[in-house]
């Protein structure tokens, strides 16, 4: 693709004076740089080495295409050319981050039959009020982020063929997974935790689920009460397993929705996190080395909060963290749905109406948390696009003078000069990929805080 019209002044008016040099004294081999003449700088689209470089294979005119196109490979340099693949990989990134939250957004309107040009906190709380007795309360912990290490180590090693990513680990403040074994541990002061799902429901640990407790004498149930109710057991369809609120004391079980970790003093019915167990972490669906307060632990698996990548050449820098943040996987976050529906419900069209709203809710118990987690994961590609931006120059012109330094290569030297033209691509490619995050997460809000609250 040319560029513009004058592409032979500045820079590539430069290099075609090197190439001068070059072609001359070597045909179409490499040939040796030296001081350009400065007549080859001005005025040379008339210069017959114009159509010699094109012989010779040479894409003095940079029109083979660029970010625009999807080719990252334009100076032939691995740290310039590393630069222009993570502008290219934001841009699919902020495409398949923004398509998510989209499609949820649109699953759950149609879920509960709100048009797309609708109020949806005011359409959903007129259906609330008819379905609902009550208040319907949704809790939703923190979706869980991570950054994988190894895909940044290896992205390093592309921009800078002295790194060796097999003996390099990163600093990670927060958890870093690692191998759930029975002879795993922690370095340092990091914590062990180990996460199963206990076959018998006991958990001595943690709870993430749902927590049911028997109480043959009665207890004061916050959940549902599945026995004998002291008191008026209200219907409850947000749980699978029937039953309904106690209000008063319930002889039987009480099962109550633990959307994040807490204490259960019965049967966890989900996951149940230990820390540091005497028998390791065999038989665990996940294990991770915890960071005490703003320590940091070493990582090579995967780590969850901020964390620092081996140091890394100022060309390198920009690429190797937004390809942290870019690479960043979340996990859809547990969710509790507690409501009532209205008893007394008579009519065809107002039970019809009614099926729907439970029949959404069940869906929401899965969209939410993709959603929660889709919006988690674009915050942070979002992040890795304004930090491109703001080391776009460094990275690229930083990149050059030190290639360019002693360079007699008549191919790189054209490379190099492309790259610097494509510099000025970056903003608008960045920007168009911006451009969509915004535009989803701006939509999410109105939904995300119909259910949670602003």
């Amino acid at each position: 693709m040319k560029r513009s019209n004058n592409w032979l002044e500045g820079p590539a008016g430069v290099a075609l004076a090197m190439l001068a040099f070059a072609l001359v004294a070597g045909g179409c081999q490499q040939g040796e740089v030296t001081e350009p003449p400065v007549a080859l700088t001005t005025q040379a689209q008339d210069n017959p080495l114009v159509g010699f470089a094109e012989a010779c294979g040479l894409d003095i005119r940079c029109e083979a295409g660029g970010i625009a196109e999807g080719k990252a490979s334009i100076s032939g340099v691995a740290s310039v050319d590393a630069f222009f693949g993570s502008v290219i990989n934001f841009q699919t990134k902020a495409t398949a981050v923004s398509g998510a939250i989209n499609a949820e957004l649109d699953a759950i309107r149609a879920d509960f039959g709100i048009a797309a040009d609708a109020d949806f906190s005011a359409e959903l709380r007129a259906q609330i009020q008819a379905n609902v007795e009550g208040e319907l309360e949704v809790i939703a912990e923190p979706a869980r982020c991570s950054a994988d290490v190894g895909a940044t180590l290896q992205a390093q090693a592309r921009c800078d063929a002295d790194f060796d990513p097999g003996s390099a680990m990163v600093e990670c403040k927060g958890s870093c997974e690692v191998e759930a074994s029975a002879e795993v541990a922690c370095e340092g002061s990091a914590e062990l935790s180990c996460t199963f799902v206990p076959p018998s429901g006991m958990c001595e640990g943690s709870c993430s689920g749902t927590c049911e407790v028997m109480a043959e004498a009665g207890i004061e149930c916050e959940g549902v009460c599945k026995g004998e109710c002291d008191g008026e057991l209200e219907v409850d369809t947000g749980s699978a397993s029937g039953g309904g609120r106690c209000n008063g004391m319930c002889r039987g079980s009480c099962e109550t929705q633990v959307a994040a970790g807490a204490t259960c003093m019965g049967s966890c019915q989900g996951e149940c996190t230990i820390s540091e167990p005497q028998g390791g972490c065999e038989g665990a669906i996940r294990a991770e080395c915890k960071a005490e307060a703003n320590a940091m632990v070493m990582c090579d698996g995967k780590c969850e909060g901020e964390f620092e990548p081996p140091e890394a050449s100022v060309e390198c820098e920009a690429s190797v963290k937004a390809e942290a943040r870019m690479n960043v996987e979340c996990t859809p976050p547990r969710l509790a749905v507690n409501y009532r529906l209205k008893a007394g419900v008579s009519g065809d069209a107002e039970l019809e109406a009614q099926a729907r709203f439970r029949a959404a809710i069940e869906n929401l118990k899965v969209r939410l948390p993709r959603l929660l987690a889709s919006i988690k994961r674009a915050e942070a590609v979002g992040e890795a696009g304004v930090q491109l931006v703001a080391d776009a120059e460094v990275a690229v012109k930083g990149g050059v003078d030190a290639a360019i330094s002693g360079q007699t290569n008549a191919r790189i030297w054209v490379g190099l000069t492309c790259a610097l033209g494509e510099l000025d691509e970056v903003g608008g490619a960045i920007e168009s990929g911006a451009g969509k995050i915004t535009a989803s997460l701006d939509a999410s809000t109105g939904i995300v805080d119909a259910f949670l609250g602003a």
